[in-house]
């Protein structure tokens, strides 16, 4: 109960860190998601082909190699190339809270990606033909027609796409970031009871984490169900 009481605003604090990181590059994985799932569906070859690679060569890269490059590797690289420029836009990198939102929307944009490719291609062609047909633009198809759907159907798994990177900020104690785990570390190195220090952070992660998956649950049954016509484009992919 001592060390209860004298860690459990330290494991508190740390869980918000993570929570805050993951919440940010969930963002950016979405809007990443967005542009390059379009950018696979659209009409240049070209587009398609630098998409379809971003996403390969994401999905391969462990998330903790991504932290080491994005953390130690561009920031250095960037002040031996002696080019302003790039120096300066890579100087953010060298804050450890920045690295690790960037590093972790890089790794989970390429999931991303894939699920809401998967719900924008479960919206039934025959709902967009109907709505150029009445004189709608392409842009306004999408905006209208095609999104609300595809988020439907792309939210269950992009739910689970952030849990799956609130649990990977544990990574981000490596390059220094005091979050939950790095908290559970210092605790454990400080009074050597490392049983109870480890199963605090995971009694927290696990009620989060609980509290999230009902908080979406509920906002799952909010939504309206799909529309007549709406086709099922296999399963989007997802990671938990």
């Amino acid at each position: 109960m001592d060390f209860i009481a004298r860690y459990w605003v330290d494991y508190l604090v740390g869980l918000g860190v993570g929570v805050a990181i993951s919440a940010v590059s969930m963002a950016m994985s979405i809007i990443i998601g967005t542009f390059t799932a379009l950018g696979r569906r659209g009409s240049s070859a070209a587009v398609r082909l630098a998409a379809g690679a971003y996403v390969a060569l994401f999905r391969a890269v462990p998330p903790l190699l991504m932290l080491y490059f994005v953390y130690f590797g561009l920031p250095v690289w960037a002040q031996q190339t002696e080019i302003p420029f790039v120096a300066d836009l890579f100087e953010p990198l060298n804050n450890r809270i920045v690295a690790a939102m960037v590093a972790i929307a890089l790794t989970s944009g390429a999931y991303s990606t894939e699920i809401i490719r998967a719900g924008i291609e479960a919206v039934s062609e025959e709902q967009v033909e109907a709505a150029k047909s009445i004189g709608m633009s392409g842009r306004m198809t999408f905006v209208r027609v095609v999104a609300p759907q595809a988020f439907r159907v792309a939210f269950p798994p992009l739910g689970n796409e952030y849990v799956y990177l609130l649990k990977g900020t544990s990574l981000v104690s490596v390059i220094g970031v005091v979050e939950l785990m790095r908290t559970a570390q210092l605790a454990a190195g400080t009074t050597f009871q490392h049983l109870l220090a480890y199963s605090m952070a995971g009694a927290y992660y696990i009620a989060f984490v609980a509290f999230l998956q009902f908080t979406l649950g509920l906002l799952e049954k909010r939504f309206p169900g799909r529309q007549r016509g709406t086709r099922t484009a296999g399963k989007p992919l997802a990671r938990g």
